[in-house]
């Protein structure tokens, strides 16, 4: 796929804005004019200066109808002196409320060579004869767009602007207008050609491997991005032939036939790792992803590059009657099989598996595979009740036989949902279907057991009482951390044992997680024949680890 460069994207911006938005009257054809309302105005020294708004579909600077009705803003300056005057627009492009000096090329900050070359900075300031008006000159006739957050203001200049190394004129703010909403500031700093949307917001980036992340109708991928407000709620978006960078540029809308894929939370460190899923039945095509609000036209971040929804390179298929006694098979790769079991009441119909290096980023485990194989699974087989899904792969790749998770598509998360672990074959249950990998699960931060149980020393106990098991492993893991709870009877000095038995739970009580105290609980109840018993508790946990403590038991 070719990915559009971004030097053309700069400079049909700046033409855009030099000829499609500034000086280009509408057309008789394009949308129709606005309606001109008056916002607010003020006399100065014998000029009426005044801002006017009205609301579109379209930006003033053209590109495609949006979605929404964006408000758009016309400044006016009326020179009723006897004398030519100076007039100027500048904006808050980098800090709210600081406007920076763009009818000069050092406004630009880094992009001022390129501003001054093609004449950029000349387009916000202007000569007014006596007389003369700024709409009747056609200057900003279509009005500006309505940047979220954003102030622009009306400036008089105390002479024309002259090229560098000449001062700035002296120049004396008339007449504001501020956007309500959350401000994106400008990165002038850079000066990239090639990538203009770096001084639009922050990078978004598709997980996958490559520089270009296979997407397809149907997939579930995650987006990241940094350095943004922590805690706000994001929504994503994709949108089609388009940038970033011109959507920030017209104003903010989406384009019409845009797509919400998903939505996140900034967290606290400024991250963004939001799940979304392509919508089945999106369109093939070129797309570019934005993380923001569209009630705001708010988009601090958004991918800087384009991807491409296609069809999947690899579609594995096979077909199983009804009511099956055999397991689907379908052979992925020459080392790794998935087969599927289905209850002996379901439907005929057909397994799909399309695998692919673009998934959800794992979280609390690692994938076993560089680069990322997700297996993308799907059926038109009606069931009732849990499938079995289990993966055949090289039993000389792991150490340790690997997990199965399963990316749930309600709860939009990893779940752990192996049920049998040999060399070679580990088999798990699902009740849906969508992304499948083999994972290893993160070593948990286990600091050890919390009282009433002294961790590293022997334990006093009743027989027969129940023992709140407390622990924590930094967060909430979710329940199927505890793979299995043991108890290692020895006896006692005269009659030895060495007998394991299940540590049961008491009543219907099993794992519980207290977020308000990061505290999981097991309470185990022990048996009254274990009086002036001996032995060790053994849990183990979904990362592999084994966690013991010793215990004598009292009548």
């Amino acid at each position: 796929m070719a990915v559009r460069s971004s030097r053309p994207v700069f400079a049909v911006a700046l033409a855009t804005l030099l000829v499609g938005g500034v000086l280009a009257p509408a057309v008789a054809d394009g949308p129709p004019p606005p309606v001109w309302q008056p916002h607010s105005s003020v006399v100065v020294d014998d000029a009426t200066v005044s801002w006017q708004t009205a609301t579109s579909t379209f930006s003033p600077f053209g590109g495609p109808e949006v979605l929404d009705e964006m408000p758009i803003y016309r400044p006016d300056v009326v020179n009723e002196s006897e004398r030519p005057r100076y007039f100027a627009l500048g904006t808050d492009l980098v800090t709210p409320g600081v406007i920076d000096e763009i009818w000069m090329p050092e406004g630009w900050g880094a992009f001022s060579d390129a501003a001054e070359d093609v004449g950029l900075a000349g387009e916000f300031w202007y000569e007014l004869l006596p007389g003369q008006s700024m709409v009747g000159t056609g200057r900003f006739a279509d009005g500006l767009p309505a940047w979220s957050g954003h102030t622009i203001t009306i400036f008089e200049l105390e002479s024309a602007p002259e090229p560098a190394p000449a001062a700035a004129p002296a120049a004396t703010p008339l007449l504001s207008i501020t956007t309500p909403g959350r401000h994106v500031p400008a990165d002038l700093g850079g000066g990239d050609l090639d990538n203009i949307s770096a001084a639009m917001g922050q990078r978004a980036t598709v997980s996958g491997s490559g520089l270009i992340p296979e997407v397809f109708a149907g997939v579930t991928a995650t987006v990241t991005a940094s350095d943004l407000p922590p805690g706000e709620q994001l929504e994503l978006w994709i949108t089609q032939d388009t940038s970033y960078a011109f959507v920030q540029i017209f104003g903010g809308g989406l384009a019409v036939g845009s797509i919400k894929v998903g939505e996140g939370t900034v967290a606290p460190d400024g991250s963004l790792a939001a799940t979304f899923t392509v919508p089945s039945g999106t369109a093939d095509g070129i797309y570019q992803l934005l993380a923001g609000v569209r009630a705001e036209r708010y988009w601090p971040a958004g991918t800087y590059d384009d991807f491409e929804v296609s069809q999947p390179s690899t579609v594995l298929s096979a077909a199983s009657p009804a009511n099956p006694t055999e397991p689907v098979a379908i052979a992925v790769d020459e080392s790794t099989t998935v087969s599927l079991t289905f209850p002996t009441d379901a439907s005929a119909g057909e397994t799909t598996v399309i695998p692919s290096s673009t998934g959800p980023l794992p979280t609390g485990f690692q994938l076993t595979s560089d680069p990322p194989l997700y297996l993308h699974i799907d059926s038109t087989v009606e069931f009732d009740g849990a499938v079995t899904v289990c993966f055949a792969y090289d039993r000389d790749q792991f150490a340790t036989p690997p997990h199965i998770y399963h990316f749930d598509p309600v709860l939009f998360q990893w779940q752990q949902i192996t049920t049998s672990r040999t060399p070679g074959v580990v088999c798990g249950t699902t009740l849906s279907f969508s992304p499948f990998v083999l994972g290893i699960p993160d070593a948990f931060p286990f600091s050890g057991f919390l009282a009433p149980v002294a961790d590293g020393e022997p334990n006093l106990a009743k027989a027969g009482q129940a023992i709140p098991v407390k622990f924590s492993l930094g967060g909430d893991r979710g329940l199927e951390v505890l793979v299995s709870a043991r108890f290692r009877d020895e006896g006692t000095v005269l009659n030895p044992t060495g007998e394991w038995v299940d540590a049961a739970a008491a009543g219907n009580s099993g794992l519980s997680y207290d977020p308000s105290t990061d505290t999981y609980t097991y309470v185990w109840k022990t048996s009254k024949a274990w009086a002036q018993h001996t032995g060790q508790f053994v849990m183990e946990l979904s990362d592999g680890s084994t966690h013991t403590f010793d215990v004598s038991f009292r009548k």
